[in-house]
């Protein structure tokens, strides 16, 4: 499938760049435009593409803690589950609602995301988790996450023989 869209998109691009001479065009060509122009369009803008990357993430380090911020704006919080496993790879996932009675095909663009998604992040080492705290406010989860302390080591002298 990921062939097939690159395919599709590669011809969609060199028919955009062949479009600008007038003299390679005719109707049928033209048609093939329109429809590979809309394959892409429907492949790239459909909620089964369009979680990729969503939601937008910060992250912040500093002395104490890691800081993550999750731009869930418009989910709310009860369609929301983070997880951390023993491995330090967070897990978000969700679904964000389209509200409204009903769809329309009408649109000219559209790039709201609607639909599940699924967000997964490796966590450093040296993460502690059981210094963690969330908070979601208007629409931003912000997860904060305390660092262990480091490990010390004694130095020790070396004989060489």
């Amino acid at each position: 499938m990921n062939k097939l869209l690159q395919s599709v998109l590669a011809l969609s691009l060199l028919g955009t760049v062949v479009s600008a001479d007038n003299s390679f065009m005719n109707s049928d060509f033209q048609a093939m435009q329109k429809y590979l122009d809309s394959m892409v369009d429907s492949h790239l803008t459909r909620s089964k593409l369009g979680n990729i990357g969503y939601p937008r993430l910060n992250i912040q380090n500093n002395k104490e803690n890691y800081i993550y911020e999750f731009d869930l704006a418009g989910v709310p919080k009860e369609n929301i589950k983070l997880s951390i496993d023993e491995n330090n790879v967070l897990t978000l996932s969700g679904t964000k609602e389209e509200k409204g009675e009903k769809k329309s095909d009408n649109y000219v663009k559209q790039e709201i995301f609607y639909g599940s998604f699924t967000r997964v992040i490796k966590l450093p080492d040296d993460i502690n988790q059981d210094k963690l705290e969330t908070k979601y406010d208007n629409g931003i989860l912000k997860l904060t996450i305390g660092k262990k302390a480091p490990k010390k080591t004694k130095s020790k002298v070396l004989e060489i023989k």
